[in-house]
């Protein structure tokens, strides 16, 4: 018999990144992987759930009460909380069946906050249009791009005269990047630190490695350096500064196509493999036994 697996979202935030990725597009995934094992649904926060297990996408999880939950959990269901990159909500240890880490840092952390729950990992999948987008493209001239909100990058007059920035608006949805990611041969991810920020995936590494491209990015990004290893060549060692900056894209610059560059390439290409579809898939069930 299959088991009932719905991905839970609230009007509020349908069109919020973590929504679309998170609900819609990892529901796609689970339906395209786990077969009829599962039956899978995507449906707003409401009353009438029963008997199911519920992945509570992030914006569901700002806006659940504890009344609510309480009502979930009594006809039934088995709450997942998913909150991405933020701290997950004072009704966790009470209503969580899962806690979702969607990080390797936030897996670790959650293990140690929620010692009597069970935290499973879902690594970050990409867009799933990107890798159609990026198909049989290679480009054969340097060219680097930052693709995200500005606010979250180190930016400065100086950086962006080398680097294209290509604003993406999480809180809705917006595919205009994808029209240009196909054009940008290394992805530009020096991160500015801000007090919102929790445990990030390290989705601009997996949108790079899905493109093909090597990412530039700074080494106390633990995140990333768990993914990229501590021996990547394009890891930007502290402090970070506009100079450090432009003197390492120049570097990647003049490597270009080189060997420092084509074993970038190689750390790339192992990323891709384990964040493809069925990969995620398969965390995924792990969650459903």
């Amino acid at each position: 018999m299959a088991q009932n697996l719905s991905f839970v979202y609230v009007d509020q935030f349908r069109g919020a990144g973590s929504t679309v990725m998170r609900g819609f597009q990892l529901a796609d995934i689970a339906q395209a992987h786990l077969g009829r094992r599962v039956r899978v649904t995507v449906r707003p926060l409401g009353p009438d759930f029963r008997r199911s297990t519920l992945f509570l996408t992030k914006g569901a999880l700002k806006v659940a009460t504890a009344e609510t939950l309480s009502r979930l959990k009594a006809r039934g269901n088995r709450l997942m909380f998913d909150v991405v990159d933020e701290l997950p909500p004072d009704t966790t240890g009470e209503f969580a069946d899962v806690v979702v880490a969607s990080s390797l840092t936030a897996f670790e952390a959650y293990a140690r906050e929620f010692p009597r729950i069970p935290v499973a990992l879902v690594n970050h999948h990409v867009d799933p249009r990107l890798d159609a987008a990026t198909a049989g493209t290679h480009p054969d001239t340097f060219r680097i791009g930052y693709f995200g909100e500005r606010e979250n990058a180190v930016l400065t007059p100086r950086i962006e005269e080398v680097v294209e920035a290509v604003h993406i608006d999480t809180s809705k949805e917006d595919t205009r990047w994808l029209e240009s990611i196909r054009d940008f041969s290394m992805h530009y991810a020096v991160r500015r630190t801000r007090l919102l920020d929790q445990y990030k995936p390290f989705l601009k590494g997996f949108t790079a490695a899905h493109a093909g491209a090597p990412i530039l990015i700074q080494r106390s990004q633990e995140e990333a350096v768990r993914w990229l290893g501590a021996d990547y060549p394009y890891l930007l060692d502290d402090p970070v500064s506009e100079d450090r900056i432009l003197a390492a894209i120049a570097q990647a610059r003049a490597e270009f196509g080189g060997a420092r560059w084509h074993e970038a390439l190689d750390v790339m290409a192992g990323l891709r493999e384990r964040t493809r579809p069925e990969r995620i898939a398969a965390e995924l069930a792990a969650l459903l036994v």
